[in-house]
């Protein structure tokens, strides 16, 4: 394993080093347009007949700045009409339709007007939906701003053919469409195709103070009964990056950066009701959310009693799994500006204000039993602050504060009730530094922090990564290594309560390989340490492990014949424990997709994992381990054109152990009806079957709490999940949502096995049989949610939000029940309702100074 992983990393050394040297220097061609000093703001309505837009050489020289009289100039440096380049699906070939575009600033805004020419106007694709949706299926336009001219990152700014606004962050950081600005936009159909103007205020920014700002930009235009996207300045689907393709936008003078001020008060008022109970818990509450920028670069984002009541249900499931699940993020303090902390599974947000600790059954006197255990702390507030410098150093620190949490004990004869701390205060701090090198490559340092104060666990994690690309961006190497440090209090002895025994851990992530062009290669190897822990902050499903791989690809991204593009992809890797030098797995896969002409597309996987491998995570108990004999696995997945009213998305997959007769299938149907412009409906099902599985069932331990045997079982799991949502768009600034969600997974065990610890299955005499007569490890287990949404931008960045929501859950023992049983009984359980009303008004400091102004 140890030669293996050297000669790799070796090998990609190597490569990426004689390419460098081999290959001149490289100059990509960028387009240039220069923006226009306007002395009056246009109208943002769509239609562009304000003098702005007229040809410049035709309006005063007064008009523009002291520094830039315009003698002589060259209209087309500030008029740019013709063809874009498409990405896909004829790369690098013209656009179907011409386009035009401007630039106009002032004091206040930067002001962008597109006219994109279309000789059939009424089939303009106009679909509606919500704010940040995206295309959703309609004619887009993007302008996107490197405002650093770094090469790096970029603000984006969307509108649809339908008026439907989006905006995010690209860079090497990732991709942020959480992120979200105040801005104007409009459209209009015309007899040309379709016009476009936008407003972005120099606070949706950020920028340096110069005398002339220099930005990277970029037009993309989607057409979408063509499925074509294009680019002003050719974005090479071969060539590896993004923001790197674009070009070059000049002419802005003695703009200073603007001080960057908005609130965003809010009052709420929460009512929720339990089915069968005639008392209801109703909230009042107010708060505001505050954004201040610091300099021309930075950002503060203070979250002042912060009110999460309308974000979307958690997808519970039952667990079989010896790994956490991973929920997602919706509340938008913590999914905003945090690609700079999203990295390496250094920082999942939903550790903050999730309880951290369950108090044991040692806490419980004799009658004594839990009747709570909260599942969050209560967070009290949450600040951070994010940005990026003139010089390509990317900022962000973030830092929460949890309040206590106590579980509720109550004594079964006197019904006396007494509280058991289960949380203490928990300040959560995160440090993220990420500084651009030339040719797209960067470094950074990582640092996460949380403490609980004396007789508590504190814990500390600090990293470092780097990402090197050589001068064509065609090779890269990129490398990560972190150190976690957890304090654990020495044990319960108030006099010892400020010692502490401290665990370190480690990891160490290595990768390299060509990243464009058709032959595309990758490898990288991964240690981690049986004590490496970032989880008080961060997420990592499990440690002591290493772990290489490698792939080769190949890539095709001009249409020929039938398809568009397609990639195939052959890849293996191989497994190793870290503590004990042991071998766990190895794998060989190939997967595949493509694109046909007509828009629908094919995906394949299928792996084979050959001869024995070991399980020791899932036995749960240290010195044992599951013998897995070999298996192999495969799916498909198809994907109608996304373009017309009726879609389909069709999954299907296997996977298959001989030995145990094991063999599961999956399948997934997901479909979706564009009843008009404005109404989408969406439905999901899937169906996932396992028969004869062998996993793990529980630990039987004796009077001392030693292990005297860790339980298998034999069992079929079936899961079916059907989800529905539909969403109907009165206008881009109003919308009503329905959400449904049913999960329901049955498990029914027909024997036990005693796990040896050579990882074999032996014969047990365990039963499962409860002192009710039944058997307690097979479970039937629900949850249904509802959700009711309501929005209405009735100002911009202001809203008024509704939200009703209906929950229920029911879990038994009843493995042997059909689909009807399980309704019935499900339906039996008490529902939980949630009524939420919130108003949020925005309070912009630039608008206000303009609107007094003006007066």
């Amino acid at each position: 394993m140890k030669s293996f992983s050297y000669q790799l990393i070796t090998t990609l050394f190597l490569c990426i080093f004689i390419s460098t040297l081999s290959q001149a220097q490289h100059t990509l061609h960028r387009m240039n347009i220069h923006a226009w000093a306007a002395s009056e703001s246009p109208k943002i309505d769509g239609d562009l007949d304000d003098a702005v837009w007229s040809d410049p050489l035709h309006m005063s020289n007064l008009t523009a700045s002291a520094n830039n009289v315009l003698y002589n100039a060259d209209p087309a440096k500030y008029i740019s009409e013709g063809y874009f380049t498409q990405n896909s699906p004829y790369n690098n070939q013209p656009s179907a339709f011409k386009s035009r575009v401007q630039i106009a600033y002032d004091d206040y805004a930067i002001y962008v007007a597109a006219q994109l020419y279309d000789p059939a106007p009424d089939s303009i694709r106009t679909n509606m939906g919500a704010r940040d949706s995206g295309g959703n299926g309609a004619d887009v336009f993007v302008v996107s701003f490197d405002t650093y001219n770094t090469q790096q990152d970029a603000f984006e700014f969307v509108v649809t053919a339908s008026g439907v606004q989006s905006d995010r962050k690209r860079g090497t950081s990732g991709w942020d469409g959480n992120w979200n600005e105040v801005w104007s936009s409009a459209v209009q159909i015309n007899d040309e195709g379709w016009a476009v103007e936008m407003a972005i205020p120099y606070r949706a920014l950020r920028m340096p103070d110069s005398k002339e700002q220099i930005w990277g930009l970029n037009f993309s235009r989607g057409i979408s009964r063509k499925g074509e996207t294009s680019f002003w300045n050719p974005v090479d689907a071969n060539k590896s990056g993004y923001v790197n393709q674009f070009g070059t936008l000049r002419g802005i003078y003695d703009v200073k950066p603007p001080l960057r001020l908005t609130l965003s008060p809010y009052i709420s008022n929460v009512v929720v009701g339990k089915q069968g109970s005639d008392k209801m818990a109703n909230t009042f509450s107010g708060g505001a959310d505050l954004k201040l920028g610091l300099g021309q670069s930075f950002t503060l984002d203070v979250s002042l009693v912060p009110d999460f009541s309308q974000v979307q249900a958690d997808n519970d499931v039952l667990n079989l799994s010896a790994f956490e699940v991973k929920f997602g993020e919706f509340r938008d303090f913590f999914t905003q500006n945090t690609t700079i902390f999203n990295k390496w599974g250094q920082f999942y947000s939903r550790r903050i204000g999730q309880s951290h600790h369950s108090p044991s059954n040692d806490l419980l006197e004799e009658h004594e039993q839990y009747i709570y255990k909260p599942s969050d702390a209560p967070l009290i507030n949450s600040i951070k602050l994010t940005g990026i410098t003139e010089k390509g150093l990317g900022v962000g620190v973030l830092n929460s504060i949890t309040n206590e949490s106590f579980a509720i004990i109550e004594d079964t004869l006197t019904d006396g009730l007494r509280e058991v701390k289960v949380d203490p205060v928990t300040n959560f701090n995160m440090i993220s530094l990420e500084q651009s090198l030339p040719n797209n490559s960067k470094v950074g340092f990582m640092n996460t922090n949380v403490m609980r104060g004396s007789g508590y666990k504190n814990s500390n994690v600090t990293s470092g990564e780097f990402s090197l690309f050589n001068r064509t961006n065609t090779y890269r190497i990129r490398g990560f290594g972190s150190l976690s440090q957890e304090y654990l209090p020495v044990d319960d002895d108030p006099s010892t309560e400020d010692q502490k025994l401290t665990t370190l851990g480690h990891r160490i992530n290595l990768s390299g390989g060509k990243v464009a062009g058709k032959w595309r290669y990758w490898g990288s190897t991964n240690i981690e340490s049986d004590t490496y822990n970032p989880n008080d902050l961060g997420y990592n499903s499990s440690n002591n492990q290493i772990y290489a791989s490698a792939n080769v690809s190949y890539n095709i991204f001009e249409p020929k014949g039938f398809y568009r593009r397609y990639w195939v992809r052959l890849s293996a890797n191989e497994n190793w424990l870290y503590n004990p030098r042991t071998f766990i797995s190895r794998r060989a896969w190939t997967d595949g997709w493509m694109q046909f002409n007509n828009l629908w597309s094919v995906y394949y996987d299928f792996s084979v994992q050959p001869g024995l491998s070991y399980d020791y995570f899932g036995p749960r108990v240290e010195g044992y381990r599951f013998k897995q004999y070999p298996s192999n696995w495969g799916g498909l997945t198809i994907n109608t054109d996304g373009r017309q009213k009726y879609s389909v998305s069709l999954r299907t997959s296997y996977w298959q152990r001989q030995e145990f007769n094991q063999f599961d299938t999956y399948y997934r149907y997901g479909q979706t009806f564009r009843a008009s412009d404005k109404w989408d409906i969406n439905h999901s099902i899937s169906w996932n079957n396992k028969q004869n599985e062998k996993g793990y069932a529980t630990t039987v331990r004796d009077e001392n709490d030693d292990v005297e045997n860790v339980i298998y079982g034999d069992r079929n799991v079936t899961t079916l999940e059907n989800n529905f949502w539909t969403q109907y768009t009165f206008s881009p600034k109003m919308f009503v949502k329905f959400r449904l969600r049913h999960y329901w997974r049955q498990v029914a065990y027909s024997e036990f096995f005693n796990l040896t610890q050579d990882g074999d299955l032996s014969e047990s005499d365990y039963s499962d049989i409860n002192e009710d007569g039944e058997k307690e490890h097979d479970a039937n287990y629900n949850t249904f949610n509802m959700e009711l949404s309501y929005s209405w931008e009735f100002l911009p960045g202001s809203f008024f939000t509704a939200l009703w929501r209906n929950q229920l859950g029911s879990s038994s023992h009843n493995s042997h029940y059909g689909f009807n049983e399980n309704i019935n009984e499900m339906w039996k359980e008490a529902q939980v309702n949630t009524v939420s009303v919130r108003v949020m008004y925005f309070l912009d400091y630039q608008q206000v100074k303009k609107g007094f102004s003006r007066n």
